[in-house]
């Protein structure tokens, strides 16, 4: 499970939110993301450096995106992906009460641990949207 995983990477490798959920689902299910994409990744980490969408949620959203649909479709025209990261990026909203890193870190951030419960929960919803 990607949730077993994120731990690793955001409490023991240090590595930020986006990154560790998209890390932890690239090692599940084989993705294939290699380091350029990974750095890529990163740039979302924070809310994209300045509050915004919860990067937890995009390294998801990423992952989600590379799992669904051939290789050579475009997102204008993978329908099945973008609903996916539509009911993903929802059901955090719920849970979470947004899905703005502003908004969410002030209710799941701990001393220590940082945002590992935000990145926890991204990583337990998108489970059922990356299968």
């Amino acid at each position: 499970m990607i949730k077993d995983k994120v731990y690793h990477y955001y409490i023991g490798q240090n590595k930020s939110c986006a990154e560790a959920v998209f890390l932890a689902a690239n090692e599940e299910y084989r993705l294939g993301a290699g380091q350029d994409t990974l750095k890529a990744i990163g740039a979302f980490s924070g809310g994209v450096c300045c509050g915004s969408l919860c990067g937890a949620v995009a390294g998801g959203a990423a992952a989600i995106a590379l799992r669904t649909g051939a290789p050579d479709l475009d997102a204008h025209t993978n329908a099945e992906m973008r609903e996916k990261v539509k009911a993903f990026v929802a059901e955090f909203q719920q849970a979470a009460s947004s899905e703005l890193c502003r908004d969410v870190k002030p209710n799941y951030f701990v001393e220590g641990d940082r945002c590992l419960r935000t990145v926890e929960l991204a990583a337990e919803l998108l489970e059922k949207y990356i299968q």
